[in-house]
């Protein structure tokens, strides 16, 4: 009998673990797409700012240019 409790408990430990194994690969999986998206907004943003910075020095040369 005490056999008995001792595989039920282990059975449901089994599949308890199978259960966060599968949930950690879930979370895995959704940090790589939230990676994959940071650094395209990254990116995005570090091109914005280049560009904000040309047209910044494009529009100071100008003014300078007319004064």
């Amino acid at each position: 009998m005490e056999d008995q409790k001792i595989l039920l408990a282990l059975g449901r430990l089994e599949g308890k673990v199978d259960a966060l194994i599968a949930q950690t690969r879930t979370v895995e999986v959704d940090i790589e797409k939230h990676d994959v998206r940071l650094r395209q907004l990254e990116s995005s943003k570090a091109y914005l700012v280049g560009a904000s910075a040309a047209l910044a020095a494009l529009v100071s040369y100008f003014v300078s240019f007319l004064n």
